[in-house]
């Protein structure tokens, strides 16, 4: 069977906002978003984020499931829809799940997944030599509102021999 990864919604929004669609697939095998994540990320579907969210499922970059349609609430009731989906996908199907947010990746590591977020597919992207740099991905993800404390963006930069 091929590499395969469960997605939640930040995640996917991030790879929107940075553009690097093309490469995912590459990086981390099929990725599996399930139908509540997918709403989660459509949900004004005239956004920017979306528009390439959608093209990414249109493009077969991204492929929908329906398997988990009912979320499994004893994860953690602080977990949004989404969050569990993936968890309960990715147990599932006995494989990672793709999640930035700390108690989800908390819960996931709990119910033993292997986890990854956004910056541990951006390093795998540049030791795997799709990408030349991390830290101007880092950095536009900032100016979109993304909340990266400096301590982070130091370590994240240091993994990619950046620092």
């Amino acid at each position: 069977m091929d590499k395969i990864i469960v997605a939640d919604t930040g995640p996917l929004i991030a790879f929107a906002h940075l553009d690097i669609y093309s490469i995912l697939p590459s990086i981390l095998g099929t990725i599996i978003v399930p139908r509540v994540v997918l709403a989660e990320c459509l949900f004004v579907p005239s956004r920017p984020d979306a528009v390439v969210i959608q093209s990414a499922v249109d493009n077969g970059q991204l492929k929908i499931d329906d398997g988990i349609n009912v979320v499994d609430t004893e994860l953690s009731p602080s977990l949004g829809n989404g969050e569990q989906a993936a968890i309960q996908w990715a147990k599932e199907l006995k494989c990672p799940v793709l999640l930035d947010d700390k108690l989800p990746r908390r819960v996931a590591q709990s119910q033993g997944l292997l986890v990854i977020g956004t910056a541990g597919v951006l390093i795998k992207a540049k030791k795997g030599g799709k990408i030349n740099t991390i830290a101007p991905f880092l950095e536009k993800l900032q100016r979109e509102g993304y909340h990266l404390s400096p301590r982070l963006v130091t370590q994240i930069l240091a993994l990619a021999g950046e620092t």
